[in-house]
Parts: structure tokens; sequence; C-alpha cells
């Protein structure tokens, strides 16, 4: 019987000893994907079948675009023959009718060198002599505003280096600038913008709703955060050391009344807002993997597949509803797809890969389904991830910023630039009157 019994005991340890390092190789796939962009396992090459790959096609629901015909013509070019050009003979005579082809080029330097002439006057108020301020001058600068403008709307927007920028100024331009000063630029701009970007901040705490994202990025070759905070109008950065609650803190204060929409970071959990939103997306990225790894146990496969259905069901619903008024019959579906998660998480499940999940639900169980309830909210943080992803480009290109005072420069500059493109502003307008601005701490935005 004692034998017995601790064939018992040892069987079950290994049974846990099984599920653990099946939990680990799990997790160290998630990380390697998430992380070195890797799968799991690539499938096989068919060597045998010779058939040529087809061309990707263009996106579902993708519109096409087509050139259209310029409305107005700032040139005429009238084209003659006076000999064939396919055989060489002068023997041609002109026919009825006109070939007309339209063509749009653009000519090159195009800069202009200003001398501002300012007469001196004697004022006899406050007994000083005066000079005017000419139009679209920098005072101090021999370098003008369009310029500085489109260097910052290309390293921020277009994403390149400032010596590729310094490269294509002295090419296209004819104009000799140094990459210090392409910096020196930057820090003009960011200087005159910060109370921009305060005002943006404040205005993007008055919304509705919120989205919310971060990723690594370095400054001074040490580990920091970006912070992404955006909604439809609105998006800012911020550059920080810590990913904790009292950046989130920082940004929206210490109550925010809105939908805050985020992923399941812990920073956001003890945030104190009026609702939250977790990113469906996320959990159903999980349970996908999850599915695919653990393909023959069927309590894995069954208690993912119920969670699958009743978040896709959710997503149904509210896609189905978008557009239309709630009625009475969402909002009884819309409960008992609530209900349904209330109950739905207890008891935990033996399995380690369920307990994650059930910990998770019970964590942020009235988290899930805020969009079933509250209009124009997301059941996703796509828009963050977008908004977020010109940061990660150019993370690539320059490996992030020298100091923390050149992390701010790049926080207002994105800041600015990705708020007049949600805004449909035009982005190298608004970067001039910017910096032809007056010294201020508290501009408003747009200028």
């Amino acid at each position: 019987m004692r034998g017995c019994s601790d064939c018992a005991k040892y069987e079950k340890q290994i049974k846990t000893l099984h599920e653990e390092i099946d939990l680990l190789k799990f997790e160290l796939n998630k990380l390697r994907s998430d992380y070195f962009n890797r799968s799991r396992e690539k499938p096989p090459k068919d060597k045998t079948t010779k058939t040529p790959l087809k061309k990707k096609g263009g996106l579902f629901e993708h519109i096409g675009w087509s050139r259209k015909k310029p409305k107005q013509i700032d040139r005429i070019e009238e084209v003659t023959l006076k000999v064939c050009p396919c055989c060489g003979s002068k023997d041609i005579h002109e026919c009825a009718g006109v070939e007309e082809h339209i063509q749009e080029d653009i000519f090159l330097p195009r800069t202009e060198t200003v001398l501002y002439r300012k007469r001196r006057y004697y004022c006899s108020s406050c007994r000083k002599t005066v000079t005017g301020h000419g139009e679209n001058e920098l005072a101090k600068s021999s370098i003008g505003p369009t310029a500085k403008a489109f260097s910052i709307f290309l390293k921020h927007d277009v994403k390149i280096s400032e010596r590729d920028i310094r490269m294509l100024f002295q090419k296209m331009f004819n104009m000799k600038i140094t990459v210090s000063s392409i910096t020196g630029f930057k820090g003009q701009f960011a200087e005159k913008a910060s109370g921009i970007w305060e005002n943006l901040r404040k205005e993007l705490v008055r919304g509705s709703h919120i989205h919310a994202d971060e990723t690594g990025w370095r400054v001074n070759e040490e580990t920091a955060w970006l912070w992404k905070f955006s909604n439809k109008e609105t998006s800012i950065t911020h550059i920080d050391k810590g990913r904790g609650q009292k950046v989130v803190e920082n940004i929206l204060g210490q109550s925010y009344d809105g939908v805050l929409i985020s992923d399941y970071l812990s920073a956001y959990n003890k945030i104190l807002a009026k609702g939250k939103q977790k990113c469906l997306v996320h959990i159903l990225r999980d349970l996908k993997k999850v599915i695919e790894y653990w393909q023959g146990d069927e309590d894995v496969i069954r208690y993912c597949e119920r969670l699958k259905k009743m978040f896709e069901g959710a997503i149904a619903l509210h896609e189905k509803y978008k557009n239309c008024e709630w009625d009475k019959t969402y909002l009884a579906q819309s409960e008992r797809i609530v209900s349904s998660l209330n109950d739905f998480a207890f008891p935990n499940p033996d399995k380690k890969i369920l307990s994650r999940f059930a910990k998770r639900l019970e964590r942020h169980k009235n988290e899930m389904f805020t969009f079933l309830y509250v209009r124009d909210i997301d059941y996703h943080n796509n828009h963050a991830e977008q908004q977020i992803r010109p940061n990660v480009i150019l993370r690539k290109i320059t490996n992030g910023s020298r100091s923390y005072d050149g992390a701010k420069i790049h926080s207002v500059c994105t800041s600015i630039l990705q708020t007049v493109k949600l805004r449909g502003i035009d982005p190298l307008e608004t970067l001039r009157q910017i910096l032809l601005s007056p010294e201020t701490t508290n501009a408003n935005f747009p200028p």
C-alpha cells in the first residue's frame, strides 16, 4: 500500500512538472515571437512544385488611386518635328489633331536669399532706438523658417537622419547646413512649442476617452520608455525613465473623467477613471496561440474556445449596432454577454496555462465590455499602436535620444506633427507659424 501511495504521489508530481515545462515552452515561444519577430514553427517549403508565387494584391477594401488632371497649367510647350523620329526622313506632313501629355515636375534650386534693410527709429517715450520686424524674418537667424520647418518635418515625419537631411539640402536646394544646426533648429522649435504640448495634454484629458500605449526607448544608451496618449484629434508623446503608475498619473492627473483604453500593463490598473476598456485583440491573440500550442489537450481547447466565442460574440454585436440605435434587443444581448463573463472564470481551472487567463478575467472582468455600454469606444487599442508606430520606426534609425533634453524635443515635435495629421492641418505651415510666433509658453494650438 505504501508503494502505491508513493507511485500516485510521484505520478502527480510528474504531471505537474510536465505542465510547468509546457507552460515555460509556451512563454519562451511567445517571447521569441514578440521580441525577435520569429514564429515558433515555419511551414516547410515545398521544393517539388515549381509554380511561381503570385504577386500580392491590394489590401482588403483598399481603394485604388489615380492621379487627377491638374487644374492649373503653368506652361505650354509646343512640340514640332522636322524629321521622322523613327527613320530620319524629312518627308513628313502635319496631320489634324493634337496629342496632349500633362507632366508635373519640380525645379531646383528654389532658395531665396532676403536682405532685410531695417530703418532705425528713435522712440521719445521709452528713449530707445528701435527697428521693425520683416515678414517671415527670424531674429538673429541666417536660416529662414521654411527651411527650419522642412528639416523638422523630414526628421520627425519622413523619418530620415540629420546627415541625410544635410545632404538633401545641399543637393536639392544648394544650401549648406551642418548636422548640429539641424539639431539646433529642433531645439528652437521645442522651446517655442513647449506651451503647446502642455495645452495639448490638457485638451486630451478633457476628452471623453484616451488610448494609451508604451514602448521601449533609449536615452544615452540607458533603458527608458516612450508613452503615447491619444484620441481621434490629439496625440501626445512623453519619454520617461519609468514604466509605472506615476507616469500615467503625471499625464492624466489623479483621476480621469473618461474611458481609458489600454493593454494589460499593471501601470493602468490603479488609475482612477470613469471607465476602462482593455484591449480584446491582445487576449484573442493569446488564446489563438494557446489553441495552436495545446491542440491535444481537450480541457484547454474547450476553455479557450468558449472564451473566444464570448469575445467574438461581443465584437460582432458591437459592429452590428455601431451606427444604429441601441434597442432593447441590443441591451439584452449585452447584459447576457457580461453576465456570462462574470460566471465564467470561477472556479479557477487546474491547468496553469488557463489559470493566467482566469486571473486576468477576474482582475479585469469589469473592463472587458465597456465598449458595449459607451458610444464611440473601441474594443481594441489599435489607435494607440498606430500612433506609436512612427516612433518605433524612428527608434530603429536613431537608436533613441542622447539626453533627456533631446527626448523632450522628440516628444514635442512628434506630438505636434501627429496631432496636425489627425486634424487634417498642413504640417509644414504649422511648423513655420510656430517658429515665427513670439517667445511664449502659453501658445494655443493650432497657432
